[in-house]
């Protein structure tokens, strides 16, 4: 057996009597071989249909393993577990995207290449990857947002625009509107737009349906840009892929070349799908050492209405029932036990990086990079929607709750990349989850979310812990949020031991904090963690009820406050022997504690 197989196996204590070689050049010594990645599943099923149950180990011997769907991973496949590693000396990268070649440099100082698929409606992707990095969908203004000037008469289906701010020489039917509402985002395609009176109608509502998410609710002159027409490709770096003639448009940086420069567009809608049943949980999968990348996911043709961390709003032929949906991720794992990442990145993605969703047991994503997600970072547990025997499944079968979950030093950043509502670390309906030893940095929104609740009614969101973790540079976008972001009754939750700062002012109406404790927030304990840099209040409270702050270093500059009260009552908060200093410097030491420990370890 491979060494590095070897190590694995005895780490994840698999009494592996399967082993599987992908893409190794002589097989003969080693029995199992597929060529192709994709080619796995089906062979595990067959393996399983003769009755080999035992673990089985799946070894990637090649740096690329191209997808064009996901891995489904059900019981049939899994057996009695599964585990991905990677040949010795091996980085191995499973990817979704597509090489793009054939471009041709234009008159005009820009490259045109041709995709046949975008023409027939079989391919269609709003990310491009150029020399690893995730390039700039073509927009008006280029740099700062707009103003919109006035909403129109039903304040959801068009606005007015100032032509000093948006240049509409280049604005047509092909383009997207992106509006920003205080905490999270639009995406809606335009329908007509009028030159002469600077007016833009969209082809589906901008907004949720409940009332707030109107254009104007919010702010009198909401900001937004507009997004993906051709004749907005300005700027070097920018792109834009024309749906009628299927052409891809590129503007080259300085010093590029056709030739040398390397671009991948996702194709692929998800990587992974691993899931058993509530009455047949999937034995232990585990991916260790591995790359994930490159995977698709186009806004709906109704648009996008985000409500909040990237749940959109499903909507028919004519209106919708208010039910919202998560943005899908690259990798998702539901009813399934110990599913695991360890040491593995997940970038350059369209959606979310990774779920361990509904019914999941405890699940561990350790030492890992998430980043460059165009959604969230990482989700564990569920929000409310399941139904489960004739009702919500938190109020019919609250036995299914997602249980012991995890994430412990990773690093999460640069997610809502396309959803700027989304946030690095999403906990909703789930018990004994824990948040540790991560750093959560350089977000639009919220770093850490917790519950899924607007008020104090019971639910299985109990004894969450964030602690540890080194949370920075969040709500650079929107306002509403903060480096922690709660809701609803979480009995036994602790919030404890992180270093949260630089939380910028909000741009929004409303405040942004180190922490936001929204609405039903009730049985929180906020308890050593150290406050800097937050622009407005570190804590904020909104609707909530009996909660403890106790043993926090809070660093304030003069006249600032600990925290603000939004329709909450001061007395409700007990707050025991913290501690106010003027300066980060007096409390340096205890900061370097707390971030060495954040972050994927060496």
């Amino acid at each position: 057996m491979l060494s590095a197989l070897a190590c694995v196996v005895g780490s994840l204590a698999l009494a592996a009597d399967i082993e599987l070689h992908v893409g190794l050049k002589d097989a003969a010594a080693t029995g199992l071989s597929v060529p192709r990645l994709a080619d796995v599943p089906a062979h595990l099923r067959s393996l399983r249909a003769e009755g080999r149950t035992e673990a089985a180990v799946i070894v990637l011997h090649e740096a690329h393993h191209a997808l064009d769907a996901p891995l489904v991973l059900t019981p049939d496949e899994v057996g009695e577990g599964l585990s991905f590693v990677t040949g010795d000396g091996v980085e191995a990268t499973i990817s979704g995207g597509v090489m793009i070649s054939g471009w041709t440099p234009g008159d005009d100082g820009q490259w045109y290449a041709k995709i046949p698929a975008a023409v027939e409606g079989a391919w269609w992707f709003e990310e491009l990857f150029v020399d690893g990095k995730r390039a700039t969908r073509a927009r008006e203004p280029d740099a700062e947002d707009a103003r919109v000037v006035t909403a129109g008469a039903d304040n959801r289906t068009s606005f007015t625009f100032d032509p000093v701010q948006v240049d509409a020489s280049g604005v047509d039917e092909s383009c997207e509107v992106v509006l920003l509402h205080d905490w999270s985002i639009s995406r809606v395609r335009i329908a007509s737009i009028d030159r002469e009176t600077h007016t833009i109608t969209v082809a589906h509502p901008i907004g949720c349906k409940a009332p707030h998410f109107a254009i104007t609710n919010f702010e009198p002159h909401p900001r937004f840009f507009i997004e993906g027409g051709a004749r907005l490709v300005d700027e070097p770096g920018e792109w834009a892929l024309v749906r009628r003639t299927g052409e891809l448009i590129y503007r080259p940086r300085p010093g590029q070349s056709p030739e040398t420069t390397k671009f991948i567009a996702p194709r692929a809608a998800a990587l992974v799908v691993a899931s058993g049943t509530p009455d047949r949980l999937l034995a232990p999968v585990s991916f260790t050492g591995i790359r994930f990348a490159h995977v698709s996911w186009p806004i709906p043709d109704y648009g996008y209405a985000e409500g909040q961390a990237a749940f959109y709003e499903q909507r028919g032929d004519s209106a919708s029932d208010g039910t919202r949906d998560a943005v899908p991720a690259a990798i998702t794992f539901t009813w399934a036990r110990a599913p695991r990442l360890d040491r593995c990145t997940i970038e350059s993605v369209g959606g979310t990086g990774v779920v361990i969703g509904a019914g999941c047991r405890d699940g561990l994503i350790v030492d890992s990079i998430i980043r460059d997600c165009g959604a969230n970072g990482v989700m564990l547990g569920e929000n409310t929607a399941r139904e489960a025997k004739g009702g919500p499944w938190w109020q019919t079968a609250p036995q299914q709750v997602a249980t012991n979950n995890a994430i412990e030093y990773c690093l999460v950043e640069k997610c809502g990349q396309r959803f700027f509502g989304a946030v690095g670390v999403w906990v909703g309906l789930a018990e004994k989850t824990r948040v540790e030893h991560c750093e959560v940095r350089d977000l639009p929104y919220t770093g850490v979310s917790v519950g899924w609740r607007w008020d104090e009614t019971p639910t299985p969101c109990r004894e969450t812990l964030i602690a540890g973790n080194h949370i920075h540079h969040v709500m650079q976008v929107l306002s509403d949020g903060g480096g922690i972001y709660t809701l609803g009754l979480q009995p036994g939750a602790i919030i404890r031991g992180n270093a949260i700062h630089d939380v910028r002012a909000n741009v929004g109406r409303a405040p942004s904090n180190g922490i936001f404790l929204d609405q039903g927030t009730t049985g929180m304990v906020v308890e050593r963690n150290i406050f800097w840099n937050i622009d407005r209040t570190p804590i904020r409270w909104h609707w909530t009820y009996q909660n403890t702050v106790r043993d926090n270093l809070f660093v304030l500059a003069g006249g600032q406050e600990i925290a603000r009260y939004d329709r909450a009552r001061p007395e409700d908060i007990a707050y025991e022997n913290n501690e106010i200093v003027p300066d980060v410097s007096m409390v340096e030491k205890s900061v370097e504690a707390i971030t060495a420990r954040a972050g994927p370890r060496p």
